[in-house]
């Protein structure tokens, strides 16, 4: 059974931060890439439920993971231009540092979801993850040799947990294709 209080959360989370969804859609971000599709779904999930009552509990369940997955993005989105960068341009020259930290995010998201999960792990994601924001809010150079350090991080920690890793950017891309949206 759905929660409608969660429907009117996105309603006004959407409306309090329209100008900077607005923004990133018109500029065609390289920010918003990596969750396109997620609002994409979550607007049309959203949209079918004012309009069908026949909506089931996995769309209602997409459509919640959808959302705050979202929350999540644009929260860091909105972090650091409320510190160190003025406005979206100069974040947006920085674009492919915050998808860095944005996945992440993502992949300490999905070790919690992992019933056995080492610590360590974690502890290494978050120092990654720290080193990641200090060096953007200091505008500093993030070097290459960190994407790669946190893709092999990555690949070990769920190679050894045997769990294949799928991006909630892919999920949401086949879920837009079977919603005939893209």
């Amino acid at each position: 059974m759905r929660d409608e209080k969660l429907y009117h959360e996105y309603a006004n989370w959407k409306i309090e931060h329209h100008q900077l969804l607005k923004e990133l859609v018109d500029r065609d971000s390289d920010l918003i890439i990596r969750f396109k599709h997620v609002i994409d779904v979550t607007d049309h999930l959203y949209d079918r439920l004012i309009d069908d009552t026949n909506y089931t509990d996995e769309e209602d369940q997409i459509f919640e993971t959808g959302f705050y997955y979202l929350v999540d993005q644009i929260e860091e989105i909105a972090k650091l231009l409320k510190k160190p960068y003025k406005d979206l341009e100069e974040l947006e020259s920085r674009s492919r540092e915050v998808n860095l930290l944005l996945s992440t995010i993502d992949f300490q998201n999905e070790l919690l979801t992992i019933e056995n999960f080492e610590q360590g792990d974690m502890d290494k994601l978050v120092e990654f993850e720290l080193d990641v924001v200090r060096r953007l809010e200091n505008k500093e150079v993030i070097p290459v040799d960190m994407f790669e350090k946190l893709d092999q991080m990555t690949f070990d920690m769920f190679k050894k947990l045997n769990v294949e890793y799928y991006p909630i950017d892919d999920i949401f891309l086949e879920i837009a294709d079977e919603l005939g949206i893209l």
